[in-house]
C-alpha cells in the first residue's frame, strides 16, 4: 500500500485532492501538509505543519520515517490552488526545497506530482487559440510565468537526475468551483465586469473536480511529463460574462502597468475592479490550452465551460 504527502494540503485545492486521495484504495496514508498554521484553528484540522525551507533536511527526514512514496504538491501557485485571487508568482524556492528531499539517497519517493499553472503560457498578439506543452517561454514574458518556467525546469531537472522518480507537471487553467477562484473568476464576480474596447478574447477555466481528478489521476498511475489540464471547450470572454448574468465595463486598450503601485490602492477603496498588466493581456488576447497530449494519456475532463460558469455565477 502506498503513502503520500499533499504540500500546501490546507489550500481548497489541497484539501480536495486529500479526500479524494484517501478514498482511492490504492493509498495507505494521505498526509496534509503546511509550513504554518493557518489563523482559523478549523482550517488546521487534519494538517501537520512541516517547514520544508529553508533546511530540506527536516522534511528528508519525514519522508523516510513515514515511508512516503508520493508527493503531490498543490503549493506552488496560490492563484491555482484557491489561496489567492490575485496573480501569483510560483514559489520557486520552494520548489528547490522539495526535490531536495525527494533527491536524498534514502528516500522512497517514486512519484512527484506538481500542480503548475498554465499563467506559463504569456498572453501575446501572435499566439495560437490553443496552447501546447512544447511552447517555449516567451522572450517578452513577465515574472510570473519566468518563475513557473524555473519552477517546472527544477522539477524536470530531479526527473533527469533520478529516472526511477516520475516526475508530472500538470499546468492548470484557473480553477472555479468550491472556495477556488483565480483573477478572472474574481472579475466575472463582480456586477460590472472589465472588457476592453475591440478584443473579445478566448477564455478557458478548468472545474475544481476536474483539477482535482487530473492531480490524482497523475499519483495513483504515477505518471510522468508534462500535461495542459482544463475542463472541455473555451469561451470568449464576452460569452463569460453573459453567462454569469453581469454587465461588461468597457475601457480603452491602454495598459497603466507603471502607475499600478499607485492606483490599486486607490482603486480598492472606491470597489472598483483594478486590472493588472499581467491580467490586462489576458483580457486582450486571452489564452487556452491544448490538452490532446493529457486525453491521449488516459484522463478525460468530465465538466465543460458551462460548468465552469454555472460554478462562477
Amino acid at each position: 500500500m502506498r503513502r503520500a504527502v499533499v504540500l500546501g494540503g490546507g489550500s481548497p485545492l489541497g484539501r480536495r485532492v486529500r479526500k479524494t486521495l484517501d478514498a482511492a484504495d490504492a493509498f495507505e496514508s494521505v498526509v496534509g501538509i503546511e509550513r504554518f498554521p493557518f489563523d482559523d484553528a478549523a482550517a488546521n484540522e487534519g494538517l501537520e505543519f512541516l517547514s520544508w525551507a529553508p533546511d530540506h533536511r527536516p522534511f528528508a527526514e519525514y519522508l523516510l520515517k513515514e515511508q512516503i512514496d508520493t508527493v503531490i504538491d498543490c503549493g506552488l501557485v496560490a492563484d491555482r490552488n484557491g489561496m489567492h485571487s490575485r496573480p501569483s508568482e510560483a514559489d520557486v524556492i520552494s520548489t528547490m526545497y522539495v526535490g531536495a528531499a525527494i533527491s536524498d539517497e534514502r528516500s522512497c519517493v517514486r512519484s512527484w506530482v506538481l500542480a503548475s499553472s498554465s499563467a506559463y503560457y504569456a498572453p501575446e498578439s501572435y499566439m495560437p487559440l490553443l496552447q501546447r506543452e512544447e511552447h517555449e517561454l516567451s522572450p517578452s514574458a513577465d515574472e510570473r510565468a519566468t518563475s513557473i518556467a524555473d519552477a517546472e525546469e527544477y522539477a524536470r531537472s530531479v526527473a533527469r537526475k533520478l529516472p526511477y522518480v516520475n516526475v508530472a507537471i500538470l499546468r492548470l487553467q484557473e480553477v472555479v468551483g468550491g472556495d477556488c477562484r483565480g483573477p478572472l473568476g474574481s472579475l466575472l464576480a463582480r456586477p460590472l465586469v472589465p472588457r476592453v474596447i475591440g478584443f473579445d478574447p478566448p477564455v478557458q477555466f478548468v472545474h475544481v473536480d476536474d483539477a482535482v481528478d487530473a492531480l490524482a489521476w497523475a499519483a495513483k498511475g504515477e505518471r510522468a511529463g508534462l500535461y495542459n489540464v482544463a475542463s472541455d471547450g473555451l469561451l470568449r470572454w464576452g460569452e463569460a460574462i453573459r453567462s454569469v448574468g453581469h454587465q461588461s465595463l468597457p475601457f480603452l486598450p491602454i495598459s497603466l502597468s507603471l502607475l499600478e503601485p499607485l492606483l490599486e490602492p486607490v482603486f480598492d477603496r472606491l470597489d472598483v475592479p483594478f486590472v493588472s498588466s499581467s491580467i490586462f493581456a489576458l483580457l486582450r488576447y486571452g489564452m487556452a490550452v491544448d490538452i490532446a497530449k493529457i486525453q491521449t494519456a488516459g484522463w478525460h475532463p468530465k465538466a465543460d465551460q458551462s460548468r465552469c460558469m454555472a460554478a462562477l455565477a
